[in-house]
């Protein structure tokens, strides 16, 4: 029996590369309206799975890969995998959390670092023994290094400008929205870290290989495809499972209006969702949830609110919970409730957010309104 050419190391990174190609093939196939976030998903997964195979194949003397493909073209590959990867994750987490529009005109510097790493590999010539080596006896060796610690350092970079974007976008969206898709934002926060520490260790596998070497430098390596088969199969999850409904629910928008015109019926469905089954005092109440209770789908719902009312679903809601806020606080049987009760039976969850709509919608604050409201029949206005 000949030798085998792969460890137990190297079947977890085979495993990780085809579960990553499946999901790549998956996204391809299956379009949607969410064809921006698919693209970017697609693109990213093949690249990490270009990543992956060209480090499985540079560690292994045994692959059946000789001559040019593996000294120069191997080298381009490497090069082009580690610096490309952490723009391509942000633009992923970017068309989640945004509009799906078309890359910016300034959003060409993202692609300058590859374009100059690869460049500066042609010139100099780097190969794949320079990578492996890094012994720092010329010039392509110290480029080889370079492109090491570098790109590392620019993929833990980008990972954490999508932390700081998701944050951003959420501070946004608190002051539009009185409740926010908590699950899909945290398992996005949770998968930028999680691609933080694993280009992070990247960069601890370098320097253990530099400043130590030996076995422990080894078992670091090795380590890593453990750390990106996990990562990787959480971000298979969190694609199945949270992305594709994020920017509605951030954005508080459903889809964008068509021409056909809104019948009242519609119209009339919308408003019995509020006066009559009183939906808006539900404080987790969604566009898919409040279209399933008034038997509409969300598109036909997002497409009467935003028409004909002239507004988004949630300032939609969050109008209506004002509104039944500002009944209580004018009604003298409601006296004896604190504000924290009164925004808790109008539907908010939390005091910021209501306070927040008050002010806005109002113009004063809740308690401020209660003292200058005067008493009226809450009762007798039902």
């Amino acid at each position: 029996m000949g030798s085998r050419i792969f460890n137990l190391h190297d079947v977890f990174l085979i495993i990780t590369i085809f579960e990553v190609l499946l999901l790549a093939a998956y996204r391809s196939v299956h379009r949607d309206e969410n064809t921006a976030k698919g693209n970017w998903l697609t693109v990213f997964l093949l690249l990490v799975a270009v990543d992956m195979a060209t480090n499985l194949i540079m560690w292994n003397p045994d692959f059946p890969l000789q001559g040019w493909p593996r000294e120069r073209l191997l080298a381009l590959l490497f090069t082009f995998s580690h610096f490309a990867r952490g723009p391509l994750f942000y633009f992923y987490v970017r068309s989640l959390l945004q509009d799906q529009k078309p890359l910016r005109h300034n959003d060409w510097w993202h692609g300058a670092p590859v374009l100059i790493a690869l460049l500066a590999v042609v010139w100099v010539g780097v190969t794949t023994t320079d990578l492996q080596s890094r012994a720092d006896l010329d010039l392509a060796d110290k480029l080889a290094s370079g492109l090491w610690y570098f790109s590392s350092l620019v993929s833990v970079a980008y990972a954490c400008w999508c932390v700081l974007l998701i944050n951003r976008s959420v501070r946004q969206a608190k002051q539009r929205l009185s409740s926010l898709p908590s699950s899909e934002i945290a398992w996005l926060v949770v998968l930028s870290l999680c691609f933080l520490v694993s280009w992070g260790w990247s960069v601890l596998v370098i320097l253990m290989a530099d400043w130590v070497g030996g076995s422990v430098a080894d078992a670091v390596g090795t380590s890593h495809n453990f750390i990106r088969f996990l990562l990787l199969n959480g971000l298979i999850f969190y694609n199945l499972a949270c992305t594709w409904t994020l920017h509605s629910k951030l954005s508080g928008d459903d889809t964008p209006a068509e021409t056909n015109p809104v019948s009242a019926g519609v119209l009339q469905a919308i408003e019995s969702g509020v006066r009559q089954h009183k939906l808006h005092l539900q404080p987790s109440i969604n566009i898919e949830e409040f279209s399933e209770r008034i038997g509409l789908s969300p598109r036909v719902v997002s497409q009467a609110i935003n028409r004909e009312l002239g507004t988004r679903f949630f300032e939609f809601i969050n109008q209506h919970r004002i509104d039944h806020a500002k009944q209580l606080l004018s009604d003298p049987a409601c006296d004896g409730m604190t504000v924290l009760d009164i925004l808790l039976a109008s539907g908010f969850n939390n005091k910021s957010s209501f306070h927040r709509f008050f002010n806005r919608l109002v113009g004063m604050s809740p308690s401020a309104y209660r003292r200058q409201k005067p008493k009226v029949d809450f009762r007798a206005s039902q």
